[in-house]
């Protein structure tokens, strides 16, 4: 142990001196089998300023093998060396799977959705679970870069015979977005499989709300919440229609309201209740007002539309007249089971009159 010891405090002095000159020496000590003199080599490897460095890894990653290949891709990927992409591609197919999962890596922080295409072909071909898992982080890397151009890629995927790789799918269109993305998804709300069509209905209730064509998900989750084939499906589409509601940045505030308003003989239960109240909560109208009123009268969830009505009366609020204020801070008063709440409401009520 006294040679290892030896051999990661000059790590250490070679990461402080920063010089170029030492990648030989921290290459084969990150090539090492021994984990902490690998990672502290690595992570010196990494630091290290100037374009001789990237040259010098370049130069060797042809003719590598084994962990030293393995190193030489992971730096890459981490000093993000685009030009190291061609010789990156050849290894997704490496026999060594350390040599593999570092291609795959370096690609999901390199490449663009010129590559998702590779990736979803290699995602199909996958070896083992983590060899699967390893390809989608990439996948989601690059999507999170190219967006709703990496979804003609994906879109084969989603009709692939196995339910695992269209589960994978529907999370890697989601983070996608786009209406292709978004209509694929709710195809799926109708897959032969249980799990996929379980999976789809998650991904439309949880639908990023990202870009205008985002609200396209608002008409397949009313559907849902209203007939869809299992209770927990109408749970599940009810909550993403009230969130999505909420976070529409296109829709006014009146078509806020109404929209709660239409969904209202849906809302059973406190949990669903209470994301209405989000949905309305901060919208500066007589209807929105209203609605809190209503709610305040349900115990379950009386503190959360009081707070809603006691945050709204302190704000401007056009149309809504002094009684209609005072009537729901009255109700903020006498329903609220919090005493900030029923404190703040009593001071707003009083000034109002």
């Amino acid at each position: 142990r006294g040679p290892q010891k030896l051999r990661l405090t000059a790590v250490g002095i070679l990461d402080r001196l920063g010089n170029p000159a030492s990648v030989p020496v921290l290459l084969a000590a990150a090539a090492d089998s021994d984990a902490d003199l690998s990672q502290a080599a690595l992570a010196a490897l990494a630091r290290l300023s100037g374009n001789e460095v990237d040259a010098v890894l370049l130069e060797r990653l042809p003719s590598s093998t084994g962990k030293a290949r393995q190193v030489l891709i992971t730096l890459a990927g981490q000093r993000h060396i685009d030009r190291a992409i061609p010789v990156i591609f050849t290894s997704l197919q490496d026999q060594d799977a350390g040599v593999r999962s570092a291609a795959v890596q370096a690609i999901g922080i390199l490449g663009s959705d010129a590559q998702a295409a590779h990736l979803v072909g290699l995602l199909q071909e996958s070896r083992s679970a983590k060899e699967r898992e390893d390809v989608e982080m990439a996948l989601l890397a690059i999507i999170g870069r190219s967006g709703v151009r990496s979804v003609p890629a994906l879109l084969p995927l989603a009709h692939n015979n196995d339910s695992a790789m269209r589960i994978i799918a529907l999370r890697l269109l989601a983070s996608a977005g786009g209406p292709d993305a978004l209509a694929t998804v709710k195809a799926a709300v109708e897959d032969k499989e249980a799990t996929v069509q379980d999976e789809a209905v998650r991904t439309l209730s949880t639908w990023p709300n990202n870009w205008p064509e985002d609200s396209g998900v608002a008409e397949p989750l009313l559907t849902l919440a209203k007939s869809g084939s299992k209770p927990s499906y109408q749970v599940l589409a009810l909550r993403g229609y009230l969130q999505h509601v909420q976070g529409n940045k296109q829709l006014k505030d009146d078509e806020k309201v109404s929209k709660v308003t239409d969904v209202l003989p849906l809302i059973k239960r406190p949990e669903e209740k209470r994301l209405a109240i989000a949905a309305i909560g901060g919208v500066p109208t007589p209807g929105a007002f209203e609605l809190l009123v209503t709610f305040a009268a349900e115990p379950a969830i009386a503190e959360d539309a009081c707070s809603a009505i006691v945050k709204l009366a302190g704000s401007n609020l056009p149309g809504v007249s002094k009684e209609q204020r005072q009537k729901a801070l009255q109700v903020a008063v006498e329903k609220a089971t919090s005493g900030a709440t029923r404190k703040k409401a009593g001071e707003l009520l009083k000034a109002a009159q």
